[in-house]
């Protein structure tokens, strides 16, 4: 079957499933896949199209999968991550992951909030040798699930760049400044 490569636009014969005229060409395609978008792209044959809304590529949209608070986070963060360039292809399962872990943390921190519920749980244990009952303090199943979540979400968000320390680059702190911050830090931990 005679095809036309997809990079470099040259015929080839091969199967139908084979896209590329050469392992060159097909490497090259995975490593577009992996760049961000070019923001003056001079070719328009190779620019993704976009929406009206606030130039979001077609294929980045909010999934419908998503629940209310996710599909609010997508929202808010896909925008700044699609500009900056982290958000592509490839992450993009990632993100939405992301999104679905914010609305869980989410959903859990209204369960604590809605029915008042302490975060610790007394925890009975009888001997039978001694016959003596003590009582203890164990972290609730809430509790224990909330920071699971709070740990995944911190750790996905780094991943992003979402957190503060990545960010330095983006407030216009560079590295070799001194940021004040940093000061109030040390001297809170007595360093």
């Amino acid at each position: 079957m005679i095809q036309k490569c997809r990079v470099c636009g040259k015929e080839y014969e091969g199967r139908a499933n084979k896209h590329y005229c050469s392992p060159k060409c097909r490497k090259s395609a995975e490593v577009s896949l992996r760049r961000a978008p070019k923001k003056n792209a001079t070719n328009k044959k190779h620019q993704t199209p976009t929406t009206a809304i606030s130039g979001i590529p077609i294929s980045f949209v909010c999934p419908d999968y998503l629940d209310c608070d996710a599909s609010d986070y997508w929202n808010k963060v896909a925008p700044l991550l699609i500009k900056r360039g982290h958000l592509n292809h490839l992450s993009e399962d990632a993100f939405v992951e992301l999104c679905d872990i914010h609305s869980r943390l989410r959903g859990i921190n209204r369960a604590i909030n809605e029915t008042n519920r302490s975060l610790l749980q007394i925890d009975d244990k009888w001997d039978n040798k001694t016959g003596v009952e003590t009582q203890s303090f164990k972290e609730s199943a809430l509790s224990d699930i909330k920071r699971k979540y709070s740990k995944l979400f911190l750790d996905y968000q780094k991943q992003f760049y979402l957190t503060p320390l990545p960010n330095r680059g983006n407030f216009g702190i560079q590295e070799d400044e001194k940021d004040p911050l940093d000061e109030f830090i040390k001297g809170q931990n007595g360093k």
